[in-house]
C-alpha cells in the first residue's frame, strides 16, 4: 500500500498537517534526557502522566501503554477475553480496533454501524450476541462518542464486557462526561495524527482497580512482582520521553479540540448547500472532530475514487476513512459470515477532510471552498 492510499494527499506546501509542539514539549523531553532515566521503570514521569490523564477524563485509574492498539489489546486481556471467545466489533473502523481480538485468539464478529453517527449500531450488536460473546468494542468514531448508554444496557442484560475504543476521541463528552470516565474500561491512542500525541503511545482508563492492576500486569510481561509471572503478557510500556510530551500535550488538549471543531465548522459552512450527508452531532454527544468525513450521494458512489483524485488535483488534502469494511481484508475473510449493508454503503461513499489543529483558518477556508467547487461540478 502506498502512503497516499491512506494518508492525506495533495497537501499544498503552505499547509502543515501534523502535531503541534512548542518549547514546553522540548523542555520536558530535555529534562527527562538529562535525568538519565528514560524508562517507565526508572522514573515517575509515566505515573504522573497516568494520574493527570485519569483526572482529566474523570476516571479513577489510568494505565499508559505503547500504542492505541496495545491499549485495546491490554484491555481485552484484562477483561478476560480468551481463545474462542467472540468479540463484537464494528465493520467500519480502523484495524487497531479489531487486530487485538485476533491477538487474543478470539473471534471477531462484525456488526453494522449507525448511519447517522457511523459508530457501532447497538441494535445490530445485540442481534450478533451469542452464548460465546465475551465483549463488545464500541468505537467513538472520528471523535463522536458511540451510544454508551445502549452498550451499558447490553452489558447488564447479557453479561458481556464493554471495551470502549476512544482512540480518536480525547476530550469528547457523552451526556456531559468525558469519554474514558463513562465505560468500565476505555482505550486511547496518542499516535501523531490524534487530537493529542506522544508520537506513539496509548492509555487505558477505568474505575475498576482490579482491571487496572490486570492491565499493568499484561503491560509488564505478565509479571506481578519481580520474577513472578502470573499470566501471558507483553512489553507494552510507555517511555518517560513519551509521557513527558503527553503531560504537556494534555494541558493543550482542550484548545486543540476547540480548533478542530472550528475547522470542521468551516468545512460544514462551505459544503452545507451541496447534496452531501455531512456529519451530525447527537444530542448526547460532544464531538472533538478527529476528522471530517462526509458521504457523497449514492448515485456518485461508483465515481468516489475519481472524485477524490479530482479534489487532490485542486489542492484539497483529502483521504478516505475507511475504503472498505474490515471483513473485506484477507486476514478477516474467514469471519465475513454476514455483510453489513450500512458499512458497505458508507465505505463506497465516504470522503475525508483533515481537521488537524495545525491548520490555519485561511487554509481551512481554502480547503472548504476548493472542495465545494470540485464537488459542485460532480453534483451538477
Amino acid at each position: 500500500m502506498k502512503k497516499e492510499d491512506h494518508l492525506f494527499s495533495g497537501v499544498p506546501e503552505d499547509l502543515r498537517l501534523g502535531p503541534v509542539f512548542g518549547p514546553e514539549e522540548a523542555d520536558a523531553v530535555k529534562a527527562v534526557v538529562e535525568s538519565g532515566s528514560i524508562t517507565q521503570l526508572s522514573t515517575d514521569v509515566v505515573e504522573t502522566f497516568e494520574r493527570q490523564f485519569a483526572e482529566y477524563v474523570g476516571a479513577k485509574e489510568a494505565v499508559a501503554v505503547s500504542s492505541g492498539t496495545a491499549a485495546v489489546h491490554t484491555a481485552l486481556a484484562a477483561v478476560g477475553v480468551e481463545e474462542g471467545d467472540e468479540v463484537i466489533v464494528p465493520a467500519f473502523t480502523f484495524i487497531g480496533t479489531v487486530g487485538p481480538v485476533l491477538h487474543q485468539h478470539a473471534v471477531p464478529v462484525f456488526a453494522d454501524i449507525d448511519p447517522e453517527t457511523l459508530c457501532l449500531d447497538p441494535l445490530d450488536a445485540e442481534r450478533k450476541i451469542t452464548t460465546r460473546t465475551k465483549a463488545i468494542i464500541p468505537v467513538d468514531l472520528f471523535g463522536h462518542p458511540a451510544n454508551l448508554t445502549a452498550f451499558a444496557d447490553l452489558a447488564d442484560q447479557y453479561g458481556v464486557q464493554i471495551v470502549e475504543d476512544a482512540c480518536q476521541a480525547h476530550g469528547a463528552c457523552f451526556d456531559g462526561q468525558r469519554v474514558g470516565g463513562v465505560s468500565p474500561i476505555a482505550a486511547f491512542s496518542f499516535q501523531e495524527s490524534k487530537n493529542m500525541t506522544t508520537g506513539e503511545g496509548g492509555m487505558i482508563t477505568t474505575n475498576d482497580g482490579g482491571l487496572a492492576d490486570g492491565c499493568r500486569c499484561v503491560r509488564q510481561q505478565g509479571e506481578r512482582s519481580w520474577g513472578e509471572i502470573v499470566r501471558r503478557g507483553h512489553n507494552y510500556r510507555m517511555t518517560a520521553l513519551q509521557a513527558a510530551i503527553g503531560i504537556e500535550q494534555l494541558k493543550k488538549l482542550d484548545g486543540f479540540n476547540e480548533r478542530r471543531v472550528e475547522i470542521a465548522s468551516i468545512y460544514a459552512e462551505a459544503l452545507n448547500e451541496l447534496d452531501l450527508s455531512l456529519p451530525q452531532e447527537k444530542s448526547y454527544a460532544s464531538s472533538v472532530c478527529h476528522v471530517y468525513s462526509f458521504l457523497l450521494p449514492a448515485p456518485l458512489a461508483p465515481q468516489r475514487d475519481s472524485i477524490v483524485q479530482h479534489l487532490r488535483e485542486h489542492g484539497v488534502p483529502v483521504s478516505v476513512a475507511y475504503p472498505s469494511p474490515l471483513y473485506h481484508s484477507p486476514v478477516f475473510q474467514a469471519f465475513a459470515h454476514e455483510k453489513c449493508p450500512v458499512s458497505e454503503d458508507t465505505a463506497r461513499r465516504v470522503v475525508t477532510l483533515p481537521t488537524s489543529h495545525s491548520i490555519s483558518t485561511a487554509a481551512a477556508e481554502r480547503i472548504g471552498n476548493a472542495a465545494a467547487e470540485v464537488l459542485a461540478e460532480h453534483l451538477a
